[in-house]
């Protein structure tokens, strides 16, 4: 399968499509809505599908094996973080800012890992499925290797060193115990502790209804998408041209990482979603509490009007592409 051919097959996918028409209900101010409890139910669905997933697959292959790609999930977490930053210093931001942004484009996206979990089976390639629980600790690292970057780029304590080291307990509370990591890892667990046979009978209900719920979430993710379109206005030229070119940047790192610690292609392009995806869920949450002046919706429109459409329309598709070749 080309390049074209892989890309045209994921722009006409349903879950694209869907995506693009919750992007086009916002755009034309449509009453179109999933409601909150409808959309948090599908988000916990998601999350606890690719967790059970993951810890089975690890179950089969033996937790032991699973130590070098948690330190290949924690260095990439560190080394995109760190990119992200210098670059974002270099286009004028302060490095409250900056900070802020690098935090958002080094921790995980969910939606961007599920995506290339539904590319990846439309394509019929195969994956490792325990690669989508590296997600908490690349997510980890991110966070705390953007806080030490923006607290240097400051040139000042704002806090004692009790404290500081209080606030980095609270940062890890706060990844590790966020609705997204906990149901992915406490899936995780369940799959790996009950195993393949003891949850034979849960597989229909989290594989076979999968693809149809995720219709629903790429449609409510379009209409957050399109709902904040407008604020992309606030970004300088520079700032745009690099929030298009550090994720397949990062997605470039991950694949090489991928590629030494000996994935295949399609664990490579999970690897690379994981890297190359922003977050909107742990990053928001810390990034406000560490850098107040910091401006939040300079980051969220980079993540939810730039990143994220790039990884779902093109990014993805070109990740496989790359780890083929690789591999």
């Amino acid at each position: 399968m080309n390049a074209l051919h892989t890309t045209l097959s994921n722009l006409s996918s349903p879950a694209v499509l869907f995506f693009i028409l919750g992007i086009l209900a916002a755009a034309v101010k449509s009453d179109l809505r999933i409601p909150d409890s409808l959309s948090s139910g599908i988000t916990m669905y998601i999350l606890l599908s690719i967790g059970l997933r993951g810890g089975i697959a690890v179950s089969e292959k033996g937790i032991g094996n699973l130590f070098i790609y948690i330190i290949a999930a924690v260095a990439i977490g560190v080394v995109v973080t760190c990119v992200a930053y210098f670059a974002m210093t270099k286009t004028g931001l302060d490095s409250s800012n900056a900070g802020s942004i690098a935090g958002h484009y080094g921790a995980c996206s969910s939606v961007t890992i599920t995506a290339s979990l539904v590319f990846l089976q439309q394509t019929g390639a195969h994956f490792e499925e325990f690669v989508p629980a590296l997600y908490p600790f690349m997510d980890t690292a991110a966070l705390l290797t953007a806080i030490t970057l923006g607290h240097i780029g400051l040139k000042k304590e704002t806090v004692k060193e009790g404290d500081n080291e209080h606030k980095i307990s609270t940062i890890l509370k706060t990844s590790l115990t966020g609705r997204s990591t906990l149901l992915i890892m406490g899936s995780f667990m369940i799959g790996l502790l009950s195993g393949a046979e003891t949850t034979e009978a849960l597989l229909p209900f989290y594989n076979n209804l999968f693809s149809g719920i995720f219709t629903l979430f790429m449609l409510d993710i379009g209409i957050l998408t399109g709902s904040r379109l407008h604020e992309i206005n606030q970004i300088k030229p520079v700032t745009f041209f690099l929030a298009l070119v550090l994720p397949p940047l990062h997605a470039g790192i991950a694949l090489t990482v991928a590629m030494m610690v000996g994935l295949g292609p399609g664990g490579s392009t999970v690897l690379a979603a994981l890297a190359s995806g922003a977050s909107v869920i742990t990053a928001p949450a810390v990034m406000k509490d560490t850098f107040p002046k910091a401006n939040p919706s300079l980051a969220l429109a980079i993540a939810l009007g730039i990143i994220f459409p790039f990884n779902i329309l093109l990014g993805i598709p070109l990740y496989y592409q790359w780890a083929m070749l690789i591999g």
